[in-house]
């Protein structure tokens, strides 16, 4: 159950992302980092072996398992990362592409005063900064469950884990940007 959950998650996240490639033009990653190095090789060489360590207890407790009641709580819980993630990115992806649209779903898309309709403060972004970067980091904790709960091994944490490590600074860099452009 526990792998079946990890791996149905991995699929899940790598093929909506690919799905949803588009909205992915408007983060971070392309219009502060560019596509460098970093983003190459974190594509062709970091995430392909860095996604699969939420299996490796499982893999090597092949006994080790979780219940179904459990398997559907976490993966409950990576859908709601999943909706904070990819609806915080539609939203924001809405607003750039589209501005004449004065909602997004049932959400009204309203501008930071002051930042010439380029910053969000209602929707999602009213509930964070950064909700999706949370959302991200969920969802990184659902996938690492499974392996840590069936085995106690906690290597399947390093996921979430370089996420906060990853989106901190990210967060910081936005902060001082945006003071620097805002005020």
């Amino acid at each position: 159950t526990g792998v079946l959950a990890v791996v149905g998650m991995l699929t899940w996240f790598v093929s909506e992302y690919l799905w949803f490639e588009e909205v992915h033009l408007y983060t971070y990653d392309f219009f502060c980092e560019r596509l460098g190095f970093k983003l190459v090789w974190g594509c062709f060489v970091f995430y392909p072996f860095f996604y699969c360590i939420a299996l490796w207890p499982l893999v090597n407790h092949p006994q080790a398992d979780i219940s179904s009641s459990t398997a559907v709580a976490i993966v409950s819980l990576f859908a709601c990362g999943w909706i904070l993630t990819r609806g915080a990115n539609m939203q924001k992806f809405k607003f750039k592409t589209k501005p004449e649209q004065k909602y997004f779903l049932f959400l009204q898309q309203v501008p930071v005063p002051g930042s010439n309709n380029r910053l969000l403060c209602s929707g999602f972004w009213k509930l964070s900064r950064h909700i999706n970067y949370l959302g991200e980091i969920v969802q990184a904790l659902a996938i690492a469950l499974p392996g840590v709960l069936a085995t106690g091994e906690l290597w399947g944490l390093a996921y979430p884990l370089y996420y906060v490590c990853l989106f901190v600074p990210r967060q910081q860099d936005d902060d001082e940007a945006c003071k620097a452009k805002y005020g």
